[in-house]
């Protein structure tokens, strides 16, 4: 007689495994080192971690409002996506967002400093045929084509300030003419209210005037949002949570 698995038979059997993004960490020191290491993706042992799935969320479980502000950053870029578009995810961690904007675009590249970040995400992401993993330094983006689109949450507040500048030129040059960007990152407004994470993981966070001043340099236009929780919109930006920039070449 053959037996009907039972409910926990079929979740221990699945093996779709979904990882949530966190921080990216960028070495001050080796800024230019395609082998650097990010603790926050890690466990004590150093192995890259699962932070959310079907099985056990413990991402979700602690924090889920954060998460699904995370996706509503996402969800954001992803509705400024034509079906024809080429995007890539700059500084993509787990690649969480590579899979929510890969459902709206022709094709995704998930671009991670980690290479064992990108390994994971090939592996765990291997059956989705229009979206793929590189490694991707924001420094030295030379030997990589143009997007019609380049998203970038979370990223940019972890290098120092000096940085920052080379990183908005390669967001530039990683867009094609009449492309345009998304770039999102915390308002140093709302540090005073900030994980311990954060504080120890940001190098430098912005307020709208210089994020938007740096953005300026480097596109044609930058229309500059308030984004509170899931929220993004045009309220006042000095008082806003988090600032996301639509940029056009």
């Amino acid at each position: 007689m053959q037996r009907t698995p039972t409910n926990a038979a079929r979740l221990e059997d699945a093996s779709l495994v979904i990882a949530l993004k966190s921080d990216y960490i960028i070495s001050v020191g080796i800024p230019n080192r395609m082998d650097q290491k990010q603790a926050l993706f890690r466990d004590e042992h150093g192995k890259v971690k699962n932070l959310i799935s079907v099985f056990e969320g413990i991402t979700y479980r602690d924090s889920p409002l954060d998460f699904f502000i995370l996706l509503a950053r996402y969800k954001f870029a992803a509705r400024l996506l034509r079906k024809s578009d080429a995007c890539l995810d700059a500084g993509c961690g787990h690649g969480l967002g590579s899979v929510f904007l890969s459902k709206f675009a022709t094709s995704v590249v998930g671009g991670e400093i980690d290479s064992a970040l990108v390994d994971a995400n090939k592996k765990e992401y291997s059956g989705m045929g229009n979206l793929a993993f590189r490694q991707l330094n924001l420094l030295d983006v030379s030997g990589w084509s143009e997007f019609d689109a380049v998203v970038s949450m979370d990223v940019i507040e972890h290098f120092t300030k000096e940085q920052t500048e080379i990183v908005a030129a390669n967001y530039a040059r990683l867009v094609k003419p009449g492309g345009f960007a998304v770039i999102g990152t915390p308002n140093r407004a709302s540090a005073h209210w900030a994980s311990q994470r954060r504080l120890e993981s940001h190098l430098h966070e912005f307020d709208p005037q210089e994020f938007e001043e740096l953005l300026s340099r480097h596109f044609g236009r930058v229309f500059l949002f308030s984004m509170t929780d899931e929220i993004v919109s045009t309220s006042f930006k000095p008082l806003a949570w988090y600032l996301m920039a639509l940029c056009v070449k």
